[in-house]
């Protein structure tokens, strides 16, 4: 089969983020032909990629190509929904050069709404299944910046209507939780879908060495963004205050975004910062440490995130503000507590709660079925080999 991969955020191999896109271009590529299409821009660091890094990824069966886009410095900004603007022209400028018969499947990411509606557009001139893999839940992820609209019913909100059209293009539907592809599944009831989490890479964290510590302290950690959706103020505020009680505490936070100067007023010998590190450099402390937070706010869309799935795979204990019922049932896999986001107080004490019981059972033969990539994403293979098989029969 020719696999068309559009994924704007993806990562290449030689840049520090696990990417879902790359893995399964890989993962296709064994047996496909696969083109990955992404951008020239870097989200994670407001950087360019150079052409040569396309041809630097690209190894036979498995091409990239990076599509052009304008960039931008703030995540919340009219210059980055310009630059995905240009992103959206320059993918369509390229299907309009493309004959009948160049792509049997397209596989893209949602968000963006927009090259979704693009694809769709070009499905029945060209020829393609599309599968529409739903990363997050635009426009409801507008409540983690406007948490008003948590209270107004998602169909409602701006841009409702033309998530629907994206999604009714689809002929078939992957999610990253099961909340999410409920979503799609209203717009596009009849699609055969599947729920595959983000997952880990167990084999790059089995071969990371635990980085060695002070045995006497309780290391927390967190991993991934920094950024609006995430409450790490309130994180530092209450690891300092359980070192200022006397406990033996530290905080090892690895990651960026735009709260990272921010946060760093509260940097000390109990709480560090590390920036974006290499993933195994990334998970060889976080093997070192004890204990996982994963501080979302309450008004978050999110679901099942990248971070939520690397805490199930070095099956740590989970320090918890999300309120999700997805999350609250994958987290009875591993010792958990969960606070109010916002309430410091409410952290220490669920802190201390969780110091007491870290050592609890873990259900890693379940851990290892859901998050592990090499198993769980043979259901999103499976489903793509089916599509293309009924677009030849």
């Amino acid at each position: 089969m020719k696999i068309t991969i559009v994924a704007p955020y993806c990562s290449l191999p030689t840049e520090p983020h696990f990417n879902r896109f790359w893995y399964l271009a890989e993962l296709l590529a064994q047996k496909h032909d696969v083109l990955l299409i992404t951008s020239n821009f870097k989200h994670y660091d407001k950087s360019f990629r150079r052409p040569q890094d396309a041809e630097t990824a690209s190894q036979g069966r498995l091409r990239v190509m990076l599509l052009e886009e304008r960039g931008y410095r703030k995540n919340v900004s009219v210059a980055r929904l310009q630059s995905h603007h240009v992103f959206v022209k320059n993918l369509e400028k390229w299907l309009e050069n493309q004959k009948n018969g160049n792509i049997d499947l397209v596989y893209s990411a949602y968000p963006f709404i927009a090259s979704n509606l693009v694809l769709g557009k070009f499905k029945q001139r060209l020829g393609y299944k599309m599968v529409i893999d739903v990363q997050d839940v635009w426009p409801e992820s507008f409540s983690a910046v406007l948490p008003f609209m948590k209270k107004i019913g998602h169909r409602n909100f701006p841009f409702a209507a033309r998530a629907d059209k994206a999604y009714a293009y689809a002929d078939g539907l992957v999610a990253v939780s099961e909340s999410y592809l409920r979503r799609a599944r209203e717009a596009n009831p009849d699609a055969p879908g599947e729920v595959v989490f983000i997952g880990a890479d167990f084999e790059a964290l089995e071969s990371a060495p635990a980085k060695q510590f002070d045995p006497t302290a309780t290391r927390f950690f967190y991993l991934g963004t920094l950024s609006f959706s995430y409450d790490m103020e309130t994180v530092c505020k209450g690891i300092r205050q359980l070192a200022d009680e006397g406990l033996n505490v530290e905080l090892h936070v690895m990651g960026g975004g735009p709260d990272l100067e921010k946060l760093k007023q509260y940097e000390s010998k109990a709480i560090r910062f590390y920036g974006y590190i290499p993933y195994t450099e990334m998970m060889s402390v976080a093997k070192g440490c004890d204990i996982a937070v994963n501080p979302i706010h309450a008004h978050s869309a999110a679901s099942i995130t990248n971070k939520l799935s690397d805490y199930m795979a070095l099956q740590k204990p989970v320090l918890n503000s999300q309120i999700h019922p997805e999350v609250a049932e994958v987290l009875t896999l591993v010792p958990h507590e969960n606070y109010e986001s916002g309430n410091v107080k409410d952290f220490v004490r669920a802190a201390k709660a969780l110091l007491n019981q870290k050592n609890g059972s873990v259900q890693s033969e379940e851990i290892i079925r859901r998050f592990k990539r090499d198993v769980s994403y043979r259901k999103i293979v499976n489903l793509i080999e089916r599509l293309g098989n009924e677009k030849t029969d």
